[in-house]
């Protein structure tokens, strides 16, 4: 039997558009091995997601598979070829499978597919246990009850806590890590040998995409499945792929093994996609974005397609077209560049360099022609560091912001007699988004404020501009207690603090043009007048777009390029103070590269302080001066962001810095395991709000166990709580026990627990762990200040310290 499960041959899919034909995927070819992680990467509007769907004949009207061939095993999934026109239909193989067989033989039993986005993919008016059935009973001769059964043994392999009781919930009552783990459950359900997962960790916090990651690596090797992984990050590439193929505008174009992509990168675009990439693990001066942005597939540049963006572009690139041609025999590793000696017919060494297409839009201005910001004295401010040791720009103190999460009145009502009296009360819950968070930023430094979502990054960032009101808690910048102030006097106030929200699209209004856009809050704070338009010419340029572009309207713009207006925007009533919420989470990596350096640039320049919120900490390393780390409400961390990253001493900092994905196949990663979601704001958890998670938790005092056996303990807690497989088997207790069990009350317990995982009553194990193990620790009973031990070089709140 060969070990080829999958072959894509010369795979053409266009789309017949009124201005032109898109050759979204023109020509690409790869195989996948059994038992094999392909990764499919490259920007957006590269063709990775149309090349996905394609090999499931998942392409909508007005796409079309134009030629190729897609072998499955012994099955032509795809077998067209060009007619002699553009106009005549693709001649079909005989061979080629039927809609009808694709759909009865090949989608969910033999090929799946995990796609990006669950709350589109599950169906919110069916329970998850019905759709997981539904499917197994389509795709396997098994009665309803056997579904049944099979569906809740999916849920808990993928770790869905009480599996049987949570089929009957409906998809908006899982959290957004737990709808994908249902996506994957189906998936597997049917045991495909092959897996399509399109972007499916890149809206999931890196906690999250840890434990994702962690589960299909398991499951991959469990069943024995094929991957093929669609994504544009190189860190989940390094992290889970065997092999890569880098996609650009619709052509692969280069090939290798994941070590050789990395460290033997053969093609300009694959360099240029590393070098834009921020990393966790070490900090750097500045990254390297790839200029200008992807050309349309409707006309795309004659010979190698991306030499209108690459700097070692020649003549030769714009006279002929590479293939993608085998640049080491003994790996087969490929790549579509002139450079390498597989192409030494085209002479690409003696042919003259082309001008770099980027220099020519690039403003030539010096700083000193670019706009200057008059500070108090009249001069210009272009500070480059936090001024240290002078009154912060920003100071917090103990700020509260509850939200009444009252369900109607009437259902809260409570009454009571005393005599003929008939008092009324209302009792109210509340979602205690921030909780008592106090920090100061200086002048030019940038805070980055971290956490996962849920814990109130967001609502404190607006709290801060008192675009909600605060609870309770004083906020005061530049030395004004901004609750004091009068509404016009806030108002001015708001001129010196602004805001850049985290979707570039749905923050520009799409019937004003940029122009209109930028000047927007000079008009509306009376600044400039009759000099608007020129000053929003200059700040297009400042920010690295065109002053042409005045009259462009949003949608003619890349999301880069959206954000820069976005920049600009916030830059026209000279601020002192940016709030960045997630500006760059939904931008690629090189687009996210250019934004970033501009954001840096334009600190400098003018002085900028930020806080910068985003639970991608590679991009948290590569802006920021000091971290805060938040977590349910409360800030549980802050340092200097080098001894943050170099020794974090809280374990959920500890946690979410050993989950993100280094983008280094050879890097040496060890993981923090973090179970569960955040809990409830309603009702936060007592004592440490993390130690219903924490993989530390202080033990008990009472309990005589060393430091090994507490360990052993805390291990076999967590695989209680997750309901893992290997905490029910025979063999546990050598598991989680291999020098036996404690002696005395924790032995005893354990033994207990141990017998209860046997028969599959995880509720009451957990139940019996928790109330010896977990409540009487010090972590459950009391809160921990947020307060600097001595020898510690940060703030932190663990009872540890």
């Amino acid at each position: 039997m060969s070990d080829t499960l999958l072959t894509v041959d010369d795979l053409q899919t266009h789309f017949l558009t009124e201005v032109g034909t898109v050759r979204a995927v023109d020509g690409i070819s790869f195989e996948v091995q059994r038992g094999e992680v392909l990764g499919l990467v490259g920007e957006s509007g590269a063709g990775k997601s149309v090349a996905a769907r394609s090999i499931m004949r998942l392409i909508d009207s007005p796409g079309k598979i134009v030629n190729g061939d897609i072998r499955f095993k012994d099955d032509l999934l795809v077998g067209v070829e060009k007619g002699d026109s553009s106009d005549e239909e693709p001649r079909r193989d005989p061979e080629m499978l039927s809609s009808r067989a694709i759909r009865e033989r090949i989608r969910g039993k033999e090929i799946a597919m995990i796609f990006q986005d669950p709350t589109e993919s599950l169906n919110p008016v069916f329970t998850v246990g019905e759709q997981l059935s539904e499917i197994i009973q389509l795709n396997r001769a098994v009665s309803h009850d056997e579904a049944t059964e099979i569906a809740v043994e999916r849920l808990r392999e993928v770790g869905i806590p009480e599996a049987e009781r949570r089929m009957d919930d409906y998809p908006h009552e899982f959290s957004g890590g737990m709808r994908q783990r249902v996506l994957i459950a189906m998936a597997f359900a049917c045991e495909p040998s092959l897996i399509i997962a399109d972007e499916p960790t890149t809206a999931l916090d890196v906690t999250v995409e840890a434990q994702i990651l962690d589960l299909v690596k398991d499951l991959t090797d469990r069943y024995d499945t094929s991957f093929i992984w669609v994504t544009h990050d190189m860190g989940v590439v390094a992290e889970i792929c065997d092999r890569v193929a880098v996609m650009y505008l619709g052509e692969i174009v280069e090939q290798a093994s994941v070590d050789e992509l990395f460290h033997d990168t053969r093609h300009p675009y694959t360099e240029a996609l590393l070098a834009s990439i921020p990393r966790p693990d070490r900090d750097v001066d500045g990254l390297s974005p790839i200029e200008g942005i992807m050309p349309e597939a409707i006309n795309p540049p004659a010979g190698c397609r991306f030499h209108n963006r690459c700097p070692n572009a020649r003549e030769a690139c714009v006279q002929a077209h590479p293939d993608a041609r085998i640049v080491d025999s003994e790996s087969h590793h490929r790549a579509a560049c002139f450079r390498n000696d597989a192409f030494t017919e085209v002479d690409y060494w003696n042919s003259d360099p082309l001008a770099d297409p980027t220099v020519e839009s690039q403003s030539e201005a010096s700083t000193d022609d670019r706009i200057q910001r008059p500070n108090a004295d009249g001069g210009s401010e272009n500070s480059t560091n936090p001024q240290r040791g002078e009154e912060p720009l920003l100071e917090v103190r103990d700020l509260r912001k509850y939200f009444d999460a009252t369900d109607g009145i009437l259902s809260r009502l409570r009454f009571e007699r005393n005599g003929s009296l008939l008092p009324v009360s209302v009792d109210r819950e509340h979602v205690r988004a921030v909780d008592g968070v106090s920090f100061d930023i200086q002048r030019g430094e940038t805070l980055g404020l971290v956490g996962e979502s849920g814990c109130g990054k967001s609502t404190l960032a607006r709290t801060l501009l008192h675009l909600v009101n605060p609870t309770d808690g004083d906020i005061r910048f530049d030395g004004m207690d901004l609750a004091d102030l009068s509404n016009e006097a806030l108002r001015q106030a708001r001129k010196r603090m602004q805001f850049v929200f985290q979707d570039p699209q749905a923050s520009l209004d799409p019937r004003m043009t940029v122009g209109e856009i930028v000047e927007e809050p000079m008009k509306a704070h009376d600044l400039y007048s009759g000099e608007q338009e020129e000053r929003a010419r200059e700040l297009l340029e400042t920010v690295g777009l065109d002053a042409d572009h005045y009259n462009r309207y949003p949608h003619q713009f890349s999301g880069g390029q959206r954000q820069r207006v976005n920049l600009a925007r916030a830059l026209s009533v000279d601020p002192e103070f940016i709030v960045c919420d997630e500006p760059t989470s939904a931008l690629d990596a090189s687009v996210q590269a250019q934004v970033l350096n501009t954001m840096k640039e334009l600190q400098a320049e003018f002085g900028l302080t930020y806080l910068f919120i985003s639970h991608d900490l590679s991009v948290i390393r590569h802006v920021c001066d000091r971290v805060a780390v938040m977590y349910l409400g409360e800030i549980v961390e802050l340092a200097e962001k080098d001894d943050l990253f170099r020794s974090p001493k809280h374990p959920y900092t500890q946690a979410l810095l050993s989950s993100i994905p280094v983008p280094d196949p050879r890097a040496d990663r060890q993981t923090v395991p973090l179970s569960g979601d955040v809990p409830s704001p309603i009702n936060p958890p007592t004592g440490c709000r993390f130690h219903t998670r924490c993989p530390d938790i202080v033990a008990p005092s009472q309990l005589a166990l060393s430091a090994e056996q507490w360990d052993n303990v805390r291990r076999f807690v967590r695989a209680v709580q997750r309901e893992a497989r290997e905490a029910s088997v025979p063999g546990a207790q050598a598991t989680y026990f291999p020098d036996g069990l404690p002696t005395g009350e924790a032995g005893g317990v354990l033994e207990q627990a141990l017998s209860l995982a046997a028969n599959g009553e995880w509720r009451d194990a957990s139940a019996v762990l928790t109330e010896t193990f977990i409540e009487p620790s010090i972590c459950t009973a009391e809160d921990p200040e947020l307060s600097s031990p001595d020898g510690l070089d940060r703030i932190v709140a663990c009872h540890h310290y």
